[in-house]
Formats: structure tokens, sequence, C-alpha cells
């Protein structure tokens, strides 16, 4: 907060006039000297957390750029750390690409600066502003951010808000759009990768959600701890957006662009921008980032880079015609063609190359052209279909089937194991048998084994997603604390519409928020959001909150949904007084005035009106 120099009113740094007098509002900073050393020449910016400014080193001459904490957010401990946690970042990094911080300390007023670098150049949104851009410069752009990554990640730094907005293109030696990574203030500083090095202390709790919504990790979203692949995510929607000109998740609603990242498979870039001639490879490379487990995301920036560099990669001449000999594609014979909409299997080598190009002539043969290809990554997507009937055995093997389910009836489940085992390795595509053993399995109280089998039944036959037997036996899972999570995941990426009760039963009960969170996006990606107890989940994410600002914007929403039902919890936040005595209660220095606002708004729509005060007694 500074003070109008003409009327000594209250204004922010950001204010060009004093609303109070309308005199010109002037930085204090600027003209003064930081740290004995730093003479500030101008203001750039302001943003979140800090205003920026250009300075001068008094007596190298060399221009800088200043960052200054916001007097007003200097005496809250959590933005100091944030401050701090930036600077600790910044020692830790050496490399081209990301911004080089030189200095760290107090303003004579005591607030906290840091000195960087400064740079003349333009953001990266800006650049993306002016349209797709061609696939050459983009992987020139996103080449030096993966190796600024590799290094930070290397050193045991998570940047968690990678984003456009803080990449900067400067030009170097003649060299244009060379890459400066800005802003680790909300980074995650762990253990070095090597080992070495001691871990630093971790700033958020689990289950708060930090980073810019667009580029969001399906992990950040849902409140889990981060590591590397976070930013790789956000690496992946960076080169989308580059090589599209959008964003691979878009809307208004910030909420929904989150469901999106939980829930959505990201539109092919082609359909986004039909004019980019991709390579196969290179659209798969960045559909890969984009994966929503980051499990089946690249494990580093550096195999990132890799797969980026691979698929630039021209194939050997004639691999087409060897048919697994190292091609990056399968020769079609005249007139096959893939047909629009479909993606081309990913680049083959050796004994997979030849089942794919054998698979291929004997489709090509039969019909004549090539109706459905399918690619092996594995997107999140609500699956809204309603299940059709599961194919039914063949003769020979429904009468095993029939023994077997006696057996399993009898419990004798070593008997209907082996059988089963025997007739998988006869029939290893069937999906009647997985799910079977999917049951036996069960029944011997080996549950997660049971979801593997059920997983691959539903892969080979999705008639099974809507089976009752399975369908009983998720329900039970999804209530034990160690299956819970892997039959969620079941549910949501390979069950869906059948499984809509249970959703609805997980986003509505119970006290695990992440999970609640899955289960409500993915009944929404449904179309079947009118299921979610909005209330309920707005309940829980109050009594989470970590500050008192996050507990304001969950009241604030609790109002908005009117529902007062929501009462008792945020009266429970005054906590209960007795005479001077306060017991319970949470932060709430933050709405002095809105916590009565909106607990008297539902009281009003509850119908419960204020008792008229007491008269004095006559004696």
């Amino acid at each position: 907060m500074a003070g109008c120099a003409a009327c000594a009113g209250e204004v922010q740094l950001e204010d060009t006039f004093c609303a109070r007098c309308g005199a010109p509002v002037t930085d204090p900073f600027v003209g003064t000297v930081v740290g004995e050393r730093y003479r500030i020449v101008s203001r750039i910016g302001i943003g979140g957390m800090g205003a920026v400014y250009r300075a001068e080193h008094t007596m190298m001459r060399r221009d800088l750029a200043i960052k200054v904490l916001l007097p007003e957010l200097g005496g809250k401990e959590e933005f100091a750390r944030r401050f701090e946690r930036e600077a600790e970042s910044a020692s830790r990094l050496d490399h081209p690409n990301i911004i080089t911080v030189t200095d760290f300390g107090h303003t004579a007023d005591g607030s906290l600066f840091l000195v960087m670098e400064f740079l003349a150049g333009e953001s990266l949104t800006r650049a993306i502003s002016h349209g797709p851009m061609p696939p050459t410069r983009a992987l020139a752009i996103i080449r030096q951010v993966l190796r600024a990554l590799d290094h930070a990640h290397a050193a045991g730094v998570v940047h968690r808000d990678l984003k456009p907005d803080n990449i900067m293109l400067v030009e170097r030696d003649g060299q244009p759009d060379v890459v400066k990574i800005l802003d680790f203030g909300i980074a995650k500083v762990t253990e070095p990768l090597s080992g070495k090095g001691k871990p630093g202390e971790a700033l958020t709790q689990a289950g708060v959600i930090f980073g810019t919504p667009e580029y969001l990790s399906p992990e950040q979203a849902l409140g889990e701890p981060v590591d590397p692949r976070a930013d790789i995510y956000a690496a992946g929607v960076i080169l989308y957006e580059m090589l599209a000109g959008r964003r691979p998740f878009e809307s208004e609603d910030k909420v929904k662009i989150i469901s999106m990242h939980l829930a959505h498979a990201p539109p092919r870039v082609r359909d986004v921008n039909p004019a980019i001639d991709l390579p196969v490879p290179l659209e798969q490379a960045v559909l890969q980032a984009l994966e929503k487990s980051r499990e089946h995301r690249f494990a580093t920036a550096a195999a990132f880079l890799q797969a980026l560099e691979d698929a630039e990669t021209p194939p050997p001449v004639g691999a087409n015609a060897a048919l697994g000999l190292g091609a990056t594609a399968l020769d079609l014979p005249p007139g096959a063609e893939l047909p629009a909409g479909v993606a081309a299997p990913m680049r083959p080598s050796g004994s997979t190359a030849r089942r794919l190009a054998a698979a291929l002539v004997v489709v090509v043969a039969v019909f004549g052209t090539v109706k459905v290809v399918k690619r092996k990554a594995r997107h999140v997507v609500a699956l809204v279909t309603p299940a059709p009937r599961p194919a039914p055995a063949a003769p020979d093997l429904a009468q095993r089937l029939s023994k077997i389910e006696d057996w399993l009836e009898q419990g004798n489940n070593a008997a209907a194991r082996r059988a089963l085992e025997q007739a998988m390795d006869e029939r290893p595509k069937d999906g009647r048998i997985r799910y079977m053993l999917g049951r036996v399995a069960y029944a011997d109280d080996r549950h997660a084994e049971a979801l593997g089998h059920y997983r691959d039944a539903i892969t080979l036959d999705a008639g099974f997603r809507g089976d009752p037997v399975l369908l009983a036996h998720l329900d039970a899972m999804l209530s034990e604390s160690k299956q819970a999570d892997a039959a969620l995941d079941l549910v949501v990426e390979h069950v869906g519409a059948p499984a809509a009760d249970l959703l609805e039963k997980v986003a509505n009960e119970g006290n695990d928020l992440a999970r609640r969170r899955r289960a409500a996006a993915a009944l929404e990606e449904m179309g079947e959001g009118k299921r979610v107890d909005r209330v309920s989940i707005g309940i829980l994410e109050l009594r989470k909150a970590a500050t008192c600002d996050e507990r304001k914007a969950w009241v604030e929403t609790l109002v908005d949904l009117g529902d007062p039902k929501a009462l008792p919890a945020l009266r429970a936040l005054r906590g209960r007084r007795i005479g001077p005595l306060a017991f319970g209660g949470s932060d709430t220095s933050c709405m002095r005035t809105e916590l009565p606002d909106a607990i008297k708004t539902l009281e009003k729509k509850a119908g419960i009106t204020e008792a008229p005060p007491r008269g004095r007694r006559r004696r």
C-alpha cells in the first residue's frame, strides 16, 4: 500500500490516479536506490505477487530487472516464503534458457526483492497470439523449454506454473526466439535427482491446487503431490497451443477447464488446425505428453525431447518396403487410405512392425480399405454410451464355462482357476475368459489381480462394462482403502456410463476430496452433473481449505449455491464463545463482514429470522 503525494490517501501501486483526489499516482520506488547499488529507473509491470522494475547497477552501469514483493503482501508469511523460494530455486539453476537471478535482499522499508537479468523481447503468449506457428519454429522453442526443464528437474526443482506468460523470447547474437523461463515463485524445490543436497521444505499442503487452470496437470487439479511430469504435461499443452493456435481445452469457466484436464481427451491438432501438415509421430508425441495418468507420460523432459527428435528423423529409404526394418509408416495397397479423424499407428519397430504390417494387409484384403486403426495411447475419456451385450461364448467354450461357474459357486476356486488358465492359453484374446478370471481372483480376495483381469476383459469386449457382477465388485472395492484408487481408475477410464451410480456414490460421500473431485468431474463429462451434490463437496472443500482466502472463496460459492444445509459448516468457522473464551473455529480474519452476511443470507433462505432483543426484566 502506497500513499498519494497530494492528499496522503491510500493508493495501490497499480493505480494510475488517486481515487480520493484524482492526482496522478507516482511509484515510490522509482528513482530510489535498492540494496545500495541498484537504481530503479522505471516500472515494467505488476503481477499477483510483485512489481517488476527496470534498474541500473550504479557502479557497473548495467541494465537489470528487479522484482519487489508488493508491500501489502510483505506481512503475509506464505507469500514471503514463496518469494524466498523463488530465490532458492534460482540459486540451484544455471542454464541459458532460464532467467539468471543474481541477488536477493530487503529494501530500506523491509520489502523483499530479487535482482535478475533484464530481458528485451516478447512473451510466448504474444507470439502465439499471432496465430499457429510453423512446426519448425514451435519445435525450436519447445526444445529449449525441455532442455531448461531437464536442468531444473535434475537440480530438484519443479516449476509447477509453466505457461506462455512465463516464457520470454529474446534475441541473442543475432539468433531469434531464444527461450528464457521465468517465475519460479511457486516452484517445488525437492532433493536433486542425483540424491545430493538437502530436501526443501514443502510450501503446499495436500489437496491445495497451485498453477494456472489452462496448463494444469490432472494430478495438480486433484491436489495431489507433483513431480517433474507435471511440467511435462504443461509443456505438452504449450506445444499443442503453438501448433494449433489454441489450447486443447478452452472454456470461459475455469472449473470446466479443470474438469476437461481430468476427464476429456484432447482433440487432434489437425482437427483444430486443418491447415497444418503435422507428421503423425509428432502429433503422437504431443498426445503422450498430455496423458491423464502421469505414468503414461514421458518420464523425463529428456525423453520428451528425444521423442520430438525421433519424430523429425526421416525414415530410411526403402524402409517401408522392408515391413518392419525401422519403418515409420506402413505401405498401403493402392486405394487404401486412412480416413479423416483416424490416427495412424505409432512408429513400430522389429516384431511389432511385422505384426502391424501383417494385420494391415489382412484388413485391406478383406475390406478393400482401412476402416479402423486404434492408437495404443491410453486417454482417459468419459464413456458416455451404454454398454452393449458381451459377445456370446463359442459353443465348446460355453460348456466349459458352465462347469467353471459351478466350481466357483461351490467354492472350488482352485479348479476354476486351473481350467480358466488353460482356456486362456488356447484363447488369449477372449474377453469372457478374462472376466471369469477376475471373478475367481475376487473370490480369492486377490482384488488387485481382479481389477487387472476386469480391465483386460473390458478392453477385449466392451460389453463387460455393464456386467452386474463386475459392477458389484467395483462397488465393494471403491470402499476399500487399498483398492479404491485403482477401482476408480477402472470406472473412469474403462467403464463410464454403466457405473454412473457408483460414481455418484463416490462423488457425494466420504472425506477423500481428491476421489470426490475426480468422480464429480467424470459425471460432468457424461452429462450427469446433476447427480453431483455440489453443496456437499463445497462443504468438504471449505473444511479442508488451508488459508482464510481459500475459505472465503468457498463461503462465497456456498452462498451462491443457496442451500441452507451449508449453515452448520459456515457457523463452525466462528467456533463457540462462552463469555470472553473462544473454542474451535478457523481463521476468518479476511471475511469479518462477509461471513456473518453469508450466514444471514442462508438463514433467510431457511426461514430462520433473528430473535427480537429481549426487554429488561421488571423488578
